[in-house]
């Protein structure tokens, strides 16, 4: 069986945020992941890799900033290198100092990406605010991964996010890997006519169980669309914990209406060859 890598884990979830009692998330997880605990949940889901997110977000697009600092994040990738990978999350509004702090997660701890949620900033991902944030990725050769789709449920955010903005964004940096997080819901369908249009950009089906998945995304995963013929490689799973159950959710993708083909590459292959993590093929957890 090929490696499982779970892409998407909230290293610290802010759970004072509505959204978490909207979504029936048990608030006791602000402790946040505990990482011996965490390795042997994936050691029982035969999950070799996971990535940990130094999250930021606001309180309400006007509220206050709520941030997990890569500092903090750092010591479990250090003393677990070979077990987990980190996403620096950033505040897009934070100008040079946001660019300073990608240089230094990614350059001095090893982050292998950048993070961001849009939604809380209240800026649409296509103003060019987030130039210089696309530019210094480009800059330093690592993918950035963007929430898309509907704004947090109940947050008071503004939408600023819909998947077809993303198709500025490729145009004008193609040698940037962008990652569409969260599917796109509820415009998934614009989610997948980037990907098919162009090259550098994939989904992250995270946070959204799988068995809630659209019949065009799962359609989309198993090529049954005209003219598509890569679906199953453009697209990485992770569950967002807290949001998902790591066993359920892995369950759940292997019950999907998709080829055995396409299950192991969005449960692994494809984050490992998208992400370039150091992760054998024929590598197994625990």
């Amino acid at each position: 069986m090929p490696p499982i890598i779970d892409v998407s884990v909230n290293f610290k979830p802010h759970t004072q945020l509505k959204l978490y009692d909207v979504l029936g998330i048990d608030r006791a997880t602000a402790k946040g992941v505990d990482p011996d605990a965490y390795i042997a949940e994936m050691d029982r889901n035969g999950v070799a890799m996971s990535g940990l997110i130094a999250n930021v977000v606001q309180d309400g697009v006007r509220g206050d900033l709520l941030a997990t600092h890569v500092d903090e994040v750092y010591p479990v990738l250090q003393k677990h290198p070979d077990r987990f990978f980190g996403w620096v999350g950033i505040n897009p509004l934070g100008g040079r100092e946001t660019l300073r702090y990608m240089e230094y997660a990614v350059k001095e701890l090893g982050f292998i990406g950048v993070h961001v949620y849009p939604h809380w900033f209240g800026v649409p991902i296509n103003d060019r605010t987030y130039w210089p944030i696309y530019s210094k990725c480009c800059e330093l050769n690592v993918p950035i991964t963007i929430q898309v789709g509907r704004q947090s449920p109940r947050s008071g955010a503004r939408l600023c996010a819909r998947p077809i903005w993303l198709d500025e964004v490729a145009f004008e940096f193609p040698e940037l890997t962008i990652i569409g997080l969260h599917i796109g819901v509820p415009w998934d369908s614009e989610m997948t006519s980037v990907v098919w249009s162009y090259e550098n950009v994939y989904i992250m089906a995270d946070a959204h169980p799988p068995r809630s998945w659209s019949r065009h995304m799962v359609d989309f995963i198993a090529q049954r669309d005209w003219g598509n013929r890569d679906g199953m490689d453009r697209v990485m799973w992770g569950t967002d914990w807290p949001v998902q159950n790591l066993t359920q959710s892995i369950e759940e993708v292997r019950a999907l209406d998709i080829p055995e083909e396409a299950k192991a590459k969005i449960l692994g292959t494809n984050a490992i060859r998208i992400l370039k993590l150091p992760v054998s093929l024929d590598s197994k957890a625990g």
